[in-house]
Order: C-alpha cells, then sequence, then structure tokens
C-alpha cells in the first residue's frame, strides 16, 4: 500500500549554475564509492541473510530440498525437506513425510515448489490421487515459515498480515468458482438448465469455500489451494488445468504500521 508523498514546489531558477571541474570529478568519485559500497552491501546480504546459512541444517544444500526422488514411472514422486535445524522443523519434515507416505505406493503424482518473499519461506507440496473408484483427487499441504523467527506462521497470522478475513477469503473463492462456472457454460460444456451453479459445486465436492484450503505466498501474493474435483459425467475436466486450484486471495501485505507480528502464535487483542 504506497504511502503518499509530499510535494514540493521547486523556485524557479532564472541562471544555471556553473560546476567547476573540480567539482565534478570529486562528485563522479563520490559517486564510484558509493557504488561500490552499495554493491559489498548487496553482495553481503545475498550470502548471509538470502542465503540463511546461519539457521540451516545443512549449509550445502538449499532451504528446501528433494528427500526422496522416484521417476522411474509416470507417477513422478518427490517429496521435500526443510533444510532449517531448530527443533521445531524437525516436527514438519515428518509431518511432510506423514503426509506423503500414504501416496507413497498408490499410483499418484507427488510434486512440490517453494518461494522466498522476504523472510517467509512458502512449501507446497501437491498431490493427485490417480488410484480412486471415480476421478483423480487432488490434495495440497502447506507450510509458511518466518525464516527470521525461525518458526511455523500461523494461518490466521498470515491472513493478518496480508490484511484478510476468513470472510474475504470466502467470497475470492466463490467469485472465482462463480468465473469458473460462467466459463464453462460460454465453452457450452452444458446449459444452465442442465447444470446450475449449485449443481457445479455439488460435482466440484464443494460444500464450503473454507473447506480444505492451504494458503501460499508466491511473488508477494497471498494464494489459497484448494481441493476440488475437476471430473463429471460433462467432461469439463478438460476445461481446468493446475493453476485452476490456485485462488488468488491478495495482492500484497498491508502496510508495515498495520501488520501483526507473523507469527505461530495469534494475538487476539
Amino acid at each position: 500500500m504506497a504511502s503518499n508523498r509530499n510535494i514540493r514546489r521547486v523556485r524557479k531558477v532564472k541562471r544555471p549554475t556553473k560546476v567547476s571541474q573540480s567539482t565534478k570529478k570529486a562528485s563522479l568519485i563520490a559517486g564510484t564509492v558509493i557504488l561500490i559500497a552499495f554493491l559489498m552491501v548487496v553482495f553481503y546480504h545475498n550470502t548471509t541473510n538470502v542465503n540463511y546459512n546461519n539457521i540451516k541444517q545443512d549449509k550445502g544444500m538449499y532451504l528446501v530440498y528433494t528427500k526422496y526422488s522416484d521417476t522411474s514411472t509416470k507417477y513422478t514422486k518427490e517429496v521435500p525437506y526443510v533444510n532449517l535445524k531448530a527443533d521445531v522443523f524437525k516436527e514438519v519434515n515428518k509431518d511432510i513425510l506423514l503426509f506423503c507416505d500414504k501416496y507413497m505406493k498408490e499410483k499418484s503424482v507427488i510434486t512440490y515448489e517453494y518461494d522466498i518473499n522476504g523472510i517467509i519461506l512458502s512449501l507446497v507440496i501437491k498431490v493427485i490421487n490417480n488410484d480412486t473408484t471415480y476421478a483423480p483427487e487432488p490434495y495440497f499441504r502447506t507450510y509458511n515459515i518466518n525464516l527470521e523467527r525461525e518458526e511455523v506462521i500461523a494461518d490466521d497470522a498470515l491472513l493478518q498480515f496480508f490484511g484478510i478475513t476468513k470472510s474475504n477469503v470466502e467470497y475470492k473463492i466463490k467469485r472465482q468458482f462463480q468465473n469458473y462456472y460462467a466459463d464453462i457454460l460460454k465453452e457450452k460444456y452444458y446449459s444452465a438448465n442442465e447444470c446450475n451453479f449449485n449443481c457445479f459445486l455439488k460435482w466440484r465436492g464443494v460444500s464450503k469455500y473454507s473447506d480444505h484450503l492451504s494458503y501460499y505466498v508466491r511473488d508477494g501474493k497471498l494464494i489459497a489451494f484448494k481441493t476440488f474435483i475437476a471430473h463429471s459425467i460433462f467432461g469439463e475436466e478438460e476445461y481446468f488445468s493446475d493453476k485452476s486450484f490456485e485462488f488468488e486471495i491478495a495482492s500484497s501485505p498491508v502496510t508495515e504500521e498495520e501488520n501483526k507480528p507473523l507469527s505461530s502464535e495469534v494475538n487476539n487483542t
């Protein structure tokens, strides 16, 4: 949220001021020194803060890397590992394994991605379970981590950080489903008489917009991964893509003055 800039009136100068060669040379040298200093600061920041070597478990690896990989079949499986040494991340990695373990022997695809936004590390694990009686089922598990405080961020704290309420989230998800439905009618998968919006939601397995949500931060934006079924007797699964499960909730955080602490706990006062 951009702040208002003070507008100052500048007095017009009728005659340009002459600058001596020595002054120009001094300014050039000063500018060069400032540029070098700036580059040193950037380099220092990149080698210490961005890499976060001081809080890594294994300094030779990325903050998140693939712990287990199976590409021997078309059902690719990649299980991530959070490379942070604080005790809480032992539990995070146990939870990741627990989530992925039940899909390891099935005809399921397991992939992941992660993103770093300032002090926020976001990780999403995506599962497509193809070993079902009706249609493939997607599942998502996300972890949002405050790298500065070395703790997992609670969902409520993340929403506060972006200035979003749960009602806002439900509204945004409803609107996107409405857009999907309108587009499907436009593409003539079926008519409104054959399947109205409630029918559309029923086929998606959606009874509450707030169910099965996993929050993720990408490029400074708050994304909600929402589990729903893309298939139905009408064949509109061709309409949906992997991106269809992503719902943009907020384009940027609120200003620093309005921010709540990014924490595993939420201040309800």
